[in-house]
């Protein structure tokens, strides 16, 4: 069985909880089963929402 990978882009402005929404929808899929990995676009060097996705156990790869 093939399974297909599903894609959602999450846009918004500074601020607006962008990334706290990918991680709730992200524990959400992951309780009822599934693989997700979540991808930012950190600028500067601390990099905050990476990191905080890495310690939520969710893959974290910065390209």
């Amino acid at each position: 069985m093939t399974e297909k990978v599903k894609l959602a882009f999450i846009g918004g402005f500074l601020g607006a909880g962008k990334t706290s929404l990918m991680i709730e929808l992200g524990k959400r899929l992951t309780l009822s089963g599934r693989r997700v990995a979540l991808i930012t676009n950190d600028q500067g060097e601390v990099l905050v929402d990476t990191k905080t996705i890495k310690v939520l156990d969710f893959l974290a790869q910065r390209f």
